[in-house]
């Protein structure tokens, strides 16, 4: 079921070693899978999202989820976008402990502080997390507990 994500988390981490941040890194990998295109400009603009926004902030991989999302929604009128939202930071906490770029990366252990290995797989995670989110969207709607998410209005 879950080969996508699979996928798409190994397309995520080639992109940051080739040179991408987390953020443009998840939107290049879900939109290869979803076969989405990407609009023009977009990656340029998410290059300010990596590293916490470059203040350690919200992390990129996160922020880039949601990007992803935002340009799948657009083709699905039958999620509501900011649930999923909401469903991403819930499930990225869950995983990493933080949303925050500086609290996910105190929490490493020395060795996982040297380069951008621990990042590069962490991004790869945000991908396939993403993907496997969508997934349980099925292709013909929601799921059915979707809109009893905390966060739904």
């Amino acid at each position: 079921m879950y080969m996508q994500s699979g996928q798409a988390q190994k397309i995520a981490r080639q992109e940051m070693k080739d040179g991408n941040n987390c953020c443009q890194s998840v939107i290049i990998a879900a939109c290869q899978i979803w076969d989405i295109d990407i609009p023009e400009g977009l990656i340029d603009a998410a290059s300010l999202f990596g590293a916490g926004m470059h203040s350690g902030c919200s992390c990129g991989a996160m922020t880039g989820m949601i990007i992803a999302s935002g340009l799948k929604a657009r083709k699905r009128p039958d999620v509501k976008a900011e649930q999923i939202a909401s469903q991403v930071h819930d499930r990225f906490k869950a995983a990493f402990g933080a949303t925050c770029c500086r609290a996910i990366k105190k929490k490493r252990n020395p060795w996982e502080r040297i380069g951008n290995r621990a990042c590069i797989e962490l991004t790869g995670q945000a991908a396939a997390i993403l993907i496997e989110l969508w997934e349980e969207y099925g292709e013909h709607g929601p799921a059915a507990n979707i809109g009893d998410h905390p966060h739904a209005q």
